[in-house]
């Protein structure tokens, strides 16, 4: 009766851990409530939802690219997001014209920051596969990133998503502004997004705009299972 009582205790604790756990992986950060609370509404609204730079920018490309990669933009910045409390990035639900990985994760994220705040971190998010206009919200960390340079920003854990797409982007506050690009890679369309990013609701793509941010990990559905014709 005692070892039945010892592997049932076990059970439970191994259980506990795993569900503490995962609830760690995707906090959102307690410093980025209090600011919500204390500097912004979350729908508030500073101007048009895309505000065009001074200067297009012409990038120059990450050196950490790695094997399952998805790039939408075509490395030029032309404008910067405009709606207070929205993380701009990009809906990744297609790589060159094929599914994205059915129930993956995402290991790297790199981003151009067209602007930042007086700080050196910015809040940098993931979220799953959108249902209406809302999507859940994966992981939130503060994160080291420069202005007018590539960021590359490795996961301790791999961030697994559950559905056949998933979102990311930089909160737009205090002058965080990721960059913009009216371009895109291989003609795979637009792919930009924004979306409430404390609440994962709100969720708009306009259509017109690609977010200087690539994902990389297990995105890509592998060759062997891809389906091919003969014309």
């Amino acid at each position: 009766m005692s070892n039945k009582f010892f592997v049932s205790l076990c059970v439970c604790c191994l259980v506990l851990g795993a569900l503490t756990l995962a609830s760690a992986e995707r906090p959102i950060p307690a410093e980025k409530q209090a600011y919500e609370a204390q500097n912004n509404s979350p729908t508030e609204q500073t101007g048009p939802a895309i505000r065009p730079l001074d200067e297009p920018v012409q990038t120059k490309p990450p050196k950490n690219r790695v094997a399952g990669s998805i790039k939408y933009d075509d490395g030029v910045a032309t404008s910067a997001p405009g709606v207070s409390s929205s993380s701009f990035g990009n809906q990744f639900n297609t790589a060159a014209g094929s599914p994205v990985n059915s129930a993956g994760s995402v290991t790297m994220l790199e981003f151009f920051m067209a602007t930042g705040a007086g700080s050196d971190n910015v809040f940098l998010s993931v979220f799953g596969q959108v249902s209406g206009t809302t999507a859940s919200v994966l992981t939130s960390a503060s994160v080291p990133a420069s202005s007018g340079t590539w960021n590359v920003h490795t996961f301790a854990t791999p961030i697994a998503y559950p559905g056949a797409s998933f979102l990311a982007g930089v909160w737009y506050v205090a002058g965080d502004s990721i960059a913009l690009g009216s371009g895109t890679t291989g003609g795979q369309g637009m792919h930009g997004m924004h979306i409430n990013d404390i609440t994962g609701t709100s969720f708009t793509a306009p259509g017109t705009f690609n977010a200087l941010m690539r994902a990389d990990g297990d995105v890509l559905v592998p060759v062997e299972l891809m389906s091919f014709s003969i014309e």
